[in-house]
């Protein structure tokens, strides 16, 4: 399977990651983002995005052939064909549609992200900011002008402020068990909200695969009719 990817001003044509295997889809996905993508205590792979996927293979009669990267390399990898799909609370915004074809939407995005620092930190337009690269959070930063650096994830970002190498993290922090030893147990305290809008979290594909684009959206519609996307919305959230 092939599809038309651009690659700034190159306008490549592209080949997908699944073109020598037309039952298998080649999955990428950070493994550190709860509930939609983690690790189970087995090492093996977790999360509501993850039953999603496993679930969409299932019905398409498709293997999942999952990879784990940062979330940095996810969209720069479907544009050049390493992933057939990304996925994993992966917020829909003009600026990734520009790059990516998104699904329908499956689940909400929006909410509040926060800046983490110590309680003594100066305001953001004072402050040196990390945050997880490639992020809504990376994009907003830049947006507004402020001075930031990005980090491989979200667990790096944090560990920057308690290093000293920042001042604060911005991101996605409230309500996330597995970041509490280096948010309250490094003296962090959450600082300041804002509110980054997004249309929802949903899965990108390459620019111009239509019949893998249609193939999803058709089964995340049959998957809202049955009610397996509410029965997998009440298990994770």
């Amino acid at each position: 399977m092939a599809c038309i990817g651009t690659i700034s001003a190159l306008g490549a044509v592209l080949t997908l990651a699944s073109a020598g295997d037309d039952r298998s889809l080649a999955i990428g996905a950070e493994a550190s983002f709860p509930p939609y993508v983690e690790l189970a205590a087995d090492g093996s792979l977790t999360g509501h995005d993850y039953e999603l996927m496993q679930e969409i293979c299932a019905r398409l009669a498709r293997h999942c052939d999952w990879q784990t990267v940062t979330f940095e390399e996810l969209i720069p990898g479907v544009i050049e064909g390493r992933f057939d799909v990304v996925l994993g609370g992966m917020a829909i915004t003009p600026e990734r549609r520009r790059l990516v074809d998104f699904t329908t939407s499956y689940a909400p995005g929006g909410g509040l992200d926060w800046f983490v620092g110590p309680p003594e930190a100066p305001q953001p337009d004072k402050a040196r900011i990390s945050v997880e690269a490639g992020t809504i959070h990376e994009s907003y930063l830049q947006a507004e002008g402020l001075s930031y650096r990005g980090y491989p994830t979200e667990f790096d970002a944090l560990k920057a402020v308690a290093g000293g190498q920042a001042d604060m993290a911005l991101g996605p922090y409230q309500g996330r068990p597995e970041l509490d030893e280096l948010i309250y147990g490094k003296g962090l305290e959450f600082l300041l909200s804002v509110e980054i809008p997004d249309e929802g979290v949903g899965m990108a594909v390459c620019r111009g695969n239509t019949a893998l684009l249609n193939d999803l959206n058709a089964t995340l519609e049959a998957m809202r009719k049955d009610g397996a996307l509410d029965a997998l919305e009440s298990r994770w959230f």
